[in-house]
């Protein structure tokens, strides 16, 4: 069970996503806390009976001057190691060894591992601004990941974009957190 900013995300909430932390920036993440005890079913029912991971995000403060922040990088990725296996000519001579048939096989060598993997580039941006009017406390964010897997037809893309205002009205009697 996850818990955002005091928002219950399940797997009822989330349907069609494979990990619901995929859809948050870890830039956007000021802190997290897992709750793994009958302290944590207690607050949250049977839904909790594996687990809460509480998510609190970044928010700006009250007086803050606006701060930018950039966080970007760049990986390089690549198989570590390829298998060692038997090319087309020593597979054929194998089975011809055992007394089969090569005549069905072909005089193909193809090495599949060279076609099915390749060498990427990866990227991961985000910026965000963030501050504090005087009662009201705001952060604005955006993301771009594109990390391109090291098997050609896998790949991850996101955008993100995060909006947070907390204003305090009424002498502080009354405090929003609009996300």
């Amino acid at each position: 069970l996850y818990v955002i900013d005091g928002l219950v995300i399940d797997n009822n909430t989330a349907t069609g996503m494979s990990n619901i932390l995929a859809n948050i920036n870890p830039n956007d993440i000021e802190n997290f806390t897992v709750l793994k005890s009958a302290s944590a079913t207690a607050i949250y029912g049977s839904r909790a009976s594996n687990g809460v991971v509480i998510i609190t995000t970044k928010k700006g403060r009250s007086g803050q001057k606006p701060t930018f922040t950039y966080n970007g990088d760049f990986t390089i990725s690549t198989a570590l190691k390829k298998y060692d296996v038997l090319s087309g000519d020593e597979y054929r001579n194998l089975i011809e060894s055992l007394g089969m048939s090569r005549d069905l096989l072909g005089t193909a060598n193809t090495d599949w591992q060279d076609e099915i993997l390749r060498t990427t580039l990866s990227t991961n941006h985000s910026i965000s601004m963030q501050g504090g009017l005087k009662n009201m406390p705001y952060r604005v964010s955006v993301g771009y990941t594109n990390n391109q897997g090291i098997v050609k037809t896998s790949k991850f893309e996101r955008y993100t974009a995060s909006f947070n205002i907390s204003p305090s009205l009424l002498d502080d009697h009354l405090k929003l957190n609009i996300n």
